[in-house]
């Protein structure tokens, strides 16, 4: 689930001015500045400040730190010395959910570092990431429950939004203490994740919005003014899910929503059992898909495509579609199954460790050193006979009957001898 948290001050008082934490939240671009100071390479230069991060709100992009300390500084009308005067709220994904963002700007499955990505798939990967912070600060606002003040969209508040992509341990992390890391160190993996400065008060500096109190939806009354005020945590984090899940059309686990995570956590017996049974169920439901995918892998093989191309097309005929990744180097590194009844993808390691579909299809020398120029046809990947024919003499006879092949057919025929 996208971890939302309403408040994280990251060391700064929050009673005063958001400079500390504005200027804390450039530490990657100088980071970046550095590395830039050390090359003598334009083409570098021009990538490293191509990945610099910008502050952006509900409209704007590329904000800079100064502007957001003077709007959120100056947007403080009636507050007190000691009322807070801005909050920030953080934004963080799973591996998964970064996985499954990293694939729809990309198309590619194996990204596990956000160095991977060209300029082109950078940009859209943030694009990404800004669209779905927007929506949960349309979220956030429609959780205070004031539509009839004019709090419907993040529009009608005072936030700035950043984008980070790297995190580094902290001598609280398990795996500094337990000595597997050293603290500073830079995370392995996509770790993206998003920082908020949202002011106290609303774009009008009439309303005081607060992300921690502890009321949730309580009415209240003044004359004949009755009202709502609140802020509940709970709901903000559900909606926030929802919203990822519909935004990129994500297939969430049972065990990835926050609802059971809780319940697991907090919840009864009664309702961790319930939760388990879900999930127990949902993990049967996926070995019962994999199988599928195994029995049409076997049944294609046994028509002897040519080439990746054709394994592809006849795999969508079981409604399966097969999403290799080739890397620089001209192979294939790793393929993934889409179950498009279900909507779950898998890689090919996942549903069976005996697949192999890099032995089963190579390019030759010529393909694989045009790959970094082009983008080549699934047809230069050509069917390795040799590996072919081993998993065909070791297979099992349970394939789909309707496939119409003359080996297949020695194979039942040699099973009924037996």
């Amino acid at each position: 689930m996208p971890i939302s948290k309403p408040h994280s001050t990251l060391g700064a008082d929050n009673k005063g001015s958001c400079s500390n934490l504005a200027i804390y939240l450039e530490k990657e671009n100088e980071e970046l500045d550095r590395i830039i100071k050390k090359s003598s390479s334009m083409s570098e230069i021009s990538q490293l400040e191509n990945r610099k991060q910008w502050f952006f709100t509900a409209s704007e992009i590329n904000i800079s730190t100064i502007d957001v300390i003077s709007a959120i500084d100056n947007n403080k009308r009636k507050l007190g010395a000691n009322d807070a005067k801005y909050f920030a709220p953080t934004i963080s994904f799973s591996e998964n959910e970064l996985s499954h963002i990293a694939f729809l700007a990309t198309g590619k499955k194996e990204i596990t570092s956000i160095s991977e990505l060209n300029s082109s798939e950078l940009e859209q990967f943030n694009n990404l990431i800004r669209e779905y912070g927007r929506k949960v600060m349309d979220n956030y606002a429609l959780n205070f429950n004031r539509q009839d003040k004019g709090i419907k969209t993040g529009d009608d508040l005072v936030y700035f939004a950043k984008i980070e992509h790297f995190r580094k341990y902290k001598g609280t992390d398990k795996e500094v203490i337990n000595g597997k890391e050293i603290s500073g160190e830079y995370k392995k993996g996509l770790q993206s994740h998003i920082h908020i400065i949202v002011s106290r008060k609303d774009k009008t500096q009439i309303l005081k919005l607060s992300p921690t109190c502890n009321e949730k939806q309580t009415n209240r009354k003044i004359g004949n003014n009755e009202y709502q005020v609140g802020f509940d945590r709970v709901k903000w984090i559900n909606s926030n899910e929802k919203t990822f899940d519909e935004h990129f059309n994500y297939k969430r686990k049972e065990l990835e929503k926050f609802q059971n995570q809780n319940i697991l956590k907090n919840g009864s017996p009664q309702d961790k059992h319930e939760i388990n049974k879900k999930i127990e169920i949902e993990s049967n439901n996926r070995d019962d898909i994999k199988k599928q995918i195994r029995n049409a892998h076997f049944n294609v093989l046994m028509t002897k495509p040519n080439n990746l191309k054709e394994y592809q097309q006849r795999m969508m005929k079981f409604a399966i579609q097969v999403l290799p990744t080739i890397n620089k180097s001209g192979y294939i590194q790793e393929n993934h199954f889409f179950h498009e009844q279900s909507g779950i993808d898998f890689k090919a390691s996942e549903v069976d460790q005996n697949l192999k579909l890099y032995e089963l299809f190579s390019a030759d020398s010529k393909t694989t050193k045009q790959v970094q120029q082009t983008e080549p046809s699934l047809e230069d990947w050509k069917i390795n006979t040799g590996r072919l024919t081993s998993i065909l003499s070791s297979l099992p006879y349970e394939i789909d009957p309707g496939v119409d092949d003359e080996l297949l057919k020695r194979k039942r025929k040699r099973a009924i001898r037996r």
